[in-house]
């Protein structure tokens, strides 16, 4: 059996056991998958926990909210994505422990699944973890602008240098200033944990949005959260955090059972594996 986890807090409703232990089964690869929420714990040592996984000789761990950035204080190497996202969310044990970044790889496979143009103006609320991964995303994709709101001075201001220093064209934006230019975004994308089970509500009831326009929350418990219910109401494309859950959670599997070689197998399996996963969690 090949032994998984996922560590963070308020993580007791993650589908990502089921949706490992399918793909294992599929591909042959029997996985036990368990979560380790802390959500009751002030103080988390990450250098003790991933080395008792590791001693325990775990495959590797998913990490989410709130050690994506903090986790990269105790592994020695890093994937490509995680230099320029300087967030983790999966580490893969081996000789040493190997820092991913498969909210940047599954959100990159889920605009490639939606749209086939490059994208123009982009609103991303939350700069967070999720939201430098999607940023970075966003750029690989295409993008020509991206609009950061992050109430995190510093933060925001970190994130946007760090992205024109790759010559991505990011500015801030202030609630003040969004219905200056919420007319001209062509997508919007909340990357806040505002609209989960543990923090409902609308990270921006400010925002009107139209049926020209797209919104995509990357929070999917619940999967149709208030921000994606206020843009359906104005007929907006929406997406739902339940696509990134997947994409992320493929590229996961496939890192973590070294199954690139399947990658093109795996995939022939997207509309299936949507298929249940939208039926169970938003239909």
């Amino acid at each position: 059996m090949n032994n998984i986890g996922l560590i963070g807090k308020f993580i007791s409703n993650s589908q990502m056991p089921d949706l490992m232990r399918k793909l294992g089964n599929e591909f042959e690869t029997p996985i036990k998958y368990s979560l380790f929420d802390f959500s009751q714990k002030k103080n988390v040592n990450l250098k003790n926990i991933v080395n008792n996984f590791k001693k325990k000789k775990f495959l590797g761990i998913g990490v989410t909210y709130p050690y994506k950035e903090k986790i990269l204080e105790v592994v020695q190497s890093f994937g490509k994505e995680v230099d320029l996202t300087k967030a983790s969310n999966t580490l893969i044990f081996g000789n040493e422990i190997v820092a991913r970044n498969t909210d940047f790889l599954g959100f990159v496979k889920s605009l490639e699944f939606h749209f086939k143009n490059e994208l123009k103006n982009i609103l991303v609320i939350g700069g967070g973890g999720v939201g430098r991964a999607v940023c970075f995303g966003l750029a690989e994709f295409g993008v020509e602008k991206i609009y950061l709101m992050e109430k995190d001075l510093n933060k925001s201001n970190k994130l946007i240098n760090e992205l024109r220093n790759q010559s991505i064209n990011c500015i801030s934006l202030k609630i003040r200033d969004l219905i200056e230019v919420q007319g001209d975004l062509e997508g919007i994308v909340n990357c806040t944990p505002i609209g989960h089970n543990s923090s409902l509500g609308n990270p921006l009831p400010q925002l009107l949005t139209s049926k020209n326009q797209w919104v995509y929350d990357v929070v999917y418990t619940p999967a149709k959260t208030d921000f994606l219910r206020t843009a359906e109401r104005k007929n907006s494309m929406i997406i739902y955090g339940v696509d990134l859950f997947i994409f992320q959670g493929i590229e996961a599997y496939i890192l973590f059972t070294n199954q690139n070689k399947n990658r093109n197998n795996i995939y022939k399996q997207i509309n299936e594996i949507r298929t249940y996963y939208l039926k169970k969690l938003v239909y």
